[in-house]
């Protein structure tokens, strides 16, 4: 089902079917039986000026109170319970603020593990701090990043208390193990094989890095030890400078393992017990008083029934992003629409999958802008090829090179659905150990090979990153050859085209200077000394959306004219005004630290009604 066909036809819908997938209760149950019922539906009307506006937008008639079997009422109603509303509720009732939170799960839910925590107390305890002049160059990027379209104060924010915020967030964790980033595997007295398996996933799977013969009594060992915060991505290469970058990448995150949930749930655990936490209730409306203020939260139980959670203060949607929505991705990111979705695979309790843009919905209703498609952004990171994101030799489906190869994951991801064939080769020879000592400090990026896993170090180790062994590079290597001609005969591109690439390439190297694409001449890697390897890059599957709602550096929800709309706040991947174009590597876990930093925020200035 291609979802660039979804908005068919033009007979109107209410506001109340148009959400039929998160609000109504009859969602499908997958995401694929998503897309089967977005293929067939009727998602918006025409008006009579040819104007389109999709059915998630109109609003239903309003809520009827005398059919309301209960009313609540706290300082703070939060909607959602993923990380950012753990966070917002937490943080309002540290403030001193009654809370109400709403779930349409059945318990709170809690996911993948890499946070943006600079200068945190485990980065300083490694003697990783960031100076203020370095704090102002993270800042710098990350505005450049969004060509100066988000909000200042916002992305500021973000830089200057992400740090303090993941302190905040480990402070309810009562015990965990903290890695010594350099510290070596075979250095380590942890059982470093049995963690790894607890941790693995996605490319480290790939790449090998599991061990079969590692107990399950070691791998329940190596759970009680959890989780374990690991300074990701350190040490650094000694060869890099985020001054000499053309896309600067910072080593800014934390990462804790095997997942956050182990950090996290002492957060929930604390919110459950201080608030009123209702799971399994579907937010349907914001109430909202004659002035426009935001009042309240209209819920309704599994059952049907409708009530109603007064906010003294003020709302926060923390409802997560949209990327089970097959008619919201349409409207807003087409260019994900053509991408495989992979998501997050939460479902709500009646089984049905969730991130279906629920808070997008209610925000619009009550007068909230959207982020729109021009800043909307999308989670659609390259893993890369053999070597990662590390700018080796590119060429495309004929066998040509077509751009400087010295940028980030995310433009990995951008420029394979914009190339001959859809398909980035990634090509270098037998000498990469030897080349890789000048390659970037960022995104899947490698600049050390080794032979053993005894010598990667821990801050490396579970997520691959900085340093891979030979055999995973041969082993993620998708074709391998003592020629040119036979390289180029598996990949399927035309020989002659690939070794005149090639030859020109070389030849680039040899002068020292990227006279075709502007390369700096220490990441020209030639390709001579045989055997041969090629790695398909194509379009990267979509995982999540990020930014929602037009917001401000206080995260109040903004309305058509760039307004506060009073009493509502916004938390995690419904805070939009951040960026532009795409979801940058500058930090890697942006968004997961943006759940924490913007939930905290949202939640301190909800409970003060700031």
């Amino acid at each position: 089902m291609n979802r660039r066909n979804f908005l068919k036809g033009a007979a109107a819908m209410t506001g109340a079917a148009a959400f039929a997938m998160g609000l109504t209760g009859c969602a499908p149950t997958t995401q694929s039986e998503a897309l089967a019922q977005a293929g067939d539906g009727q998602w918006g009307s025409f008006d009579g000026d040819g104007v389109y506006t999709p059915s998630f937008l109109v609003a239903p008639e309003p809520v009827d109170e005398s059919a309301l079997v209960e009313t609540v009422e706290a300082d703070v109603v939060v909607v959602g319970m993923g990380l950012a509303g753990i966070c917002a509720a937490r943080a309002a009732l540290e403030e001193g603020a009654s809370v109400i939170c709403l779930e349409k799960g059945a318990e709170y839910h809690l996911h993948s593990h890499q946070i943006t925590a600079i200068n945190s107390k485990v980065a300083k305890e490694q003697g990783v701090e960031f100076s203020d002049e370095q704090l102002e160059g993270v800042l710098r990027q990350m505005v450049a990043d969004g060509r100066a379209r988000g909000n200042y104060n916002l992305i500021k924010h973000m830089v200057y208390h992400c740090g303090e915020d993941f302190d905040w967030y480990l402070e309810k964790c009562p015990s965990y193990t903290v890695l010594d980033a350099a510290q070596t595997a075979g250095e380590t007295d942890l059982d470093y094989e049995a963690i790894l398996n607890i941790c693995t996933a996605g490319l480290a799977a790939k790449a090998g890095r599991h061990f079969d013969d590692v107990t399950e009594e070691r791998e329940e060992a190596a759970r009680a030890g959890a989780p374990y915060i690991n300074l990701f991505n350190h040490p650094v290469n000694p060869n890099w400078n985020t001054d000499d970058e053309m896309y600067p990448m910072y080593a800014s995150v934390v990462v804790v393992e095997p997942e956050h949930t182990y950090v996290g749930k002492y957060s929930a655990e604390f919110v459950e017990q201080g608030a009123d936490v209702r799971y399994a209730v579907w937010a349907r409306q914001l109430a909202q008083d004659e002035s426009g203020r935001v009042t309240g939260v209209y819920f309704e139980d599994e059952k049907g029934n409708m009530a109603k959670a007064v906010a003294k203060n003020g709302v926060i949607l923390a409802t997560g992003n949209f990327s089970s929505n097959p008619a919201m991705i349409d409207y807003y990111v087409r260019s994900a629409a053509e991408l495989e979705p992979t998501g997050w695979p939460e479902v709500d309790a009646k089984g049905d999958v969730t991130n279906v843009g629920d808070g997008i919905s209610l925000a619009a209703w009550a007068g909230a802008a959207i982020d729109r498609s021009e800043t909307m952004t999308y989670v659609c990171d390259s893993y890369g090829g053999a070597m990662g994101c590390n700018p080796f030799l590119l060429v495309d489906g004929l066998g040509n090179r077509f751009m400087n190869e010295d940028v980030t994951g995310e433009v990995f991801g951008a420029k394979s659905m914009r190339v001959p064939g859809k398909v980035m080769w990634q090509i270098f020879d037998d000498d990469f150990p030897e080349q890789v000592s000048h390659m970037p400090v960022g995104h899947r990026c490698y600049w050390r090979i080794t032979e053993s896993y005894d010598d990667i170090p821990m801050g490396h180790l579970f997520d691959p990153i900085g340093t891979m062994t030979r055999a995973e590079v041969e082993k993620m290597s998708q074709f391998k050859a003592d020629t040119l001609e036979e390289l180029a005969e598996q990949m399927g591109v035309p020989a002659d085209a690939l070794v005149a690439t090639i030859d020109r390439y070389n030849e680039l190297h040899d002068k020292g200077v990227d006279e075709d694409f502007g390369k700096r001449a220490d990441r020209l890697a030639p390709v001579r000394k045989a055997p041969f390897y090629a790695t398909a890059i194509t379009p990267p599957k979509f995982r999540n959306t990020v930014g929602g709602v037009m917001s401000d550096e206080h995260v109040h929800a903004l309305d058509a004219d760039n307004m506060p709309i009073p009493g509502l706040y916004l938390a995690g991947s419904m805070v939009g005004n951040r960026f532009h174009g795409c979801y940058p590597n500058t930090n890697m876990g942006q968004n997961h630290a943006g759940c924490i930093v913007y939930g905290r925020l949202a939640g301190q200035n909800a409970a003060k009604n700031l």
